[in-house]
């Protein structure tokens, strides 16, 4: 069975007290610099072309720019005080698009919006982003994303699925987003990993 999103607003929950709303905190996802999280660049490109990397699609309720806080199996819940200043979707896209340019992988990275016709194309799915507190006493985050490699003039894709759950200090937004953080750093190092197996012409 499917499971069901229930997402509400935890607003009376948290500040049903008050008159005074709380400014809202929006925070952006950041990866640690290519010299310090990638593995040593090879001088000779792995891809033979230019990739394309797609703005990542995401299931409705992950478009959400508030953060999701899991608290059951079939609770989820949206912060309206604390979120992303960008949808988190696009946030992945842009650092996948600069942790790729950066790795040597590829001949070519084009940048977002180019109109040039690439080699190779990276889309994909951010499948899941919330801060899990099923648990109270050990808050986690888990971040998943799915990838799908391909070239231009064959159908097949490559597909790459990976799930990065994170332990934080507590389920504060700031905290969250440093699990976030970390969690995507190890995605897009298992990325580079992954596409080191595909096998070129």
């Amino acid at each position: 069975m499917k499971t069901i999103l229930t997402l509400c607003c935890i607003s009376v929950l948290l500040f049903g007290c008050s008159s005074t709303k709380p400014p809202r905190k929006d925070f952006l996802l950041s990866t640690l610099p290519a010299s310090q999280s990638s593995p040593a660049r090879s001088a000779t490109p792995h891809f033979n072309g230019s990739l394309q990397v797609q703005d990542l699609r995401a299931p409705l309720p992950y478009r959400s720019t508030s953060l999701i806080y899991r608290e059951s199996a079939q609770r989820f819940v949206l912060d309206p005080y604390n979120g992303f200043l960008a949808p988190p979707a696009q946030q992945v896209s842009d650092l996948s698009r600069e942790a790729l340019a950066a790795s040597g992988l590829f001949t070519a990275v084009l940048p977002a919006g180019s109109s040039l016709m690439p080699n190779w194309r990276l889309e994909g799915e951010l499948q899941k982003i919330y801060v899990d507190v099923t648990n109270p006493a050990q808050p986690r985050v888990t971040l998943s994303v799915r990838y799908a490699l391909s070239q231009i003039e064959h159908n097949t894709p490559r597909i790459f699925e990976f799930t990065q759950t994170e332990a934080i200090v507590d389920a504060s937004p700031e905290q969250a987003v440093i699990g976030f953080n970390r969690a995507l750093n190890t995605i897009l190092l298992q990325l580079e990993s992954s596409l080191l197996t595909v096998n070129t012409p």
